[in-house]
């Protein structure tokens, strides 16, 4: 089965191929030899299945995750839109301070 890793904090996007998985983790062969390192969202194609997993082992350009988590898409949709809102708002510095003119 394809699938596609994003990971890191930059959520760069490596597409893989899934060789074993069950209940509790997976197997991924990278398309690409890329260092991939602590939490990330695996989606599985077609089916459009999404896990939250964490990076247990690398060889080369083979990775094993333990899935921590089901997704629905819609709700990984939500959860990245606020994290874009989170960043623009760190960006824009704290709010103005209330005025209390009587």
């Amino acid at each position: 089965m394809r699938c596609r890793v994003t990971h890191g904090p930059w959520r760069e996007v490596v597409e893989a191929v899934i060789r074993d998985l069950d209940e509790n983790g997976a197997r991924l062969r990278l398309i690409s030899r890329t260092a991939v390192a602590g939490r990330l969202l695996l989606e599985v194609h077609p089916s459009g299945a999404a896990y939250t997993a964490d990076v247990v082992w690398q060889r080369g350009d083979e990775i094993g995750v333990r899935l921590l988590a089901t997704l629905d898409q819609a709700a990984e949709q939500q959860i990245e839109a606020l994290r874009r809102l989170e960043a623009q708002m760190r960006r824009a510095g704290p709010p103005p301070a209330p005025c209390n003119s009587y």
